[in-house]
């Protein structure tokens, strides 16, 4: 019987949350599911010897906590705004030539992703994120994690179409509200009379 490396224990753990953080709803829960995936993916990381990665994927879990609130205090945009020179930090100490780009780009874009009020911005620079984290995984020979980003990308890709298309529900609200005349024909863009 064959037993699983720990190494693959956790990159297939890290791929089962990276699977299903993309396709949830609202900031806070997009949040915990990357973090959740983050903390995997740092071990993983850790294990197969990619340096930059686990430490990137750890500073994430750092970067998801210190974003989480709303109202975000001074305490959170200081320890927040004081990850980005750790960050830098991080990847010259662990420097491996093109894999460290890859992964601290991914960090940078992810950065910026954690610190958006929108769930869409969010979407879209996890997106990218995922490109440069997909490159720094076909560098270091992490299947689990170039799987995982391929299938974060489509998810992301999803969320933000599903969000963005009118549903159901919000066109028949809509017709409630406005007059018959005004009131826009499900399935047909609205086409304002000249």
């Amino acid at each position: 019987m064959t037993v699983p490396h720990l190494s693959d224990l956790t990159g297939a753990a890290g791929f089962i949350l990276v699977a299903l953080w993309p396709w949830l709803s609202g900031r806070r829960a997009l949040l915990a599911g990357q973090g959740a995936s983050a903390a995997a993916f740092a071990l993983h990381y850790l294990l197969i010897g990619a340096a930059t990665g686990a430490a990137m994927s750890g500073l994430s879990i750092l970067q998801v906590a210190t974003a989480w609130p709303d109202d975000r205090p001074i305490w959170c945009r200081a320890l927040y705004a004081a990850t980005v020179p750790l960050l830098a930090v991080l990847a010259a100490s662990t420097w491996a030539g093109r894999p460290s780009v890859c992964a601290a780009t991914g960090m940078v874009l992810g950065t910026a992703a954690r610190w958006c009020r929108s769930a869409f911005l969010l979407r879209g620079l996890f997106l990218l994120a995922g490109a440069c984290w997909g490159a720094h995984d076909l560098l270091t020979g992490s299947t689990f994690g170039l799987l995982a980003d391929l299938l974060c990308m489509a998810g992301l890709v999803y969320g933000a179409l599903r969000d963005c298309v009118p549903r159901k529900r919000d066109e028949a609200a809509l017709r409630q509200l406005l007059p018959t005349s005004q009131a826009p024909t499900p399935g047909l863009p609205s086409v304002e009379p000249r």
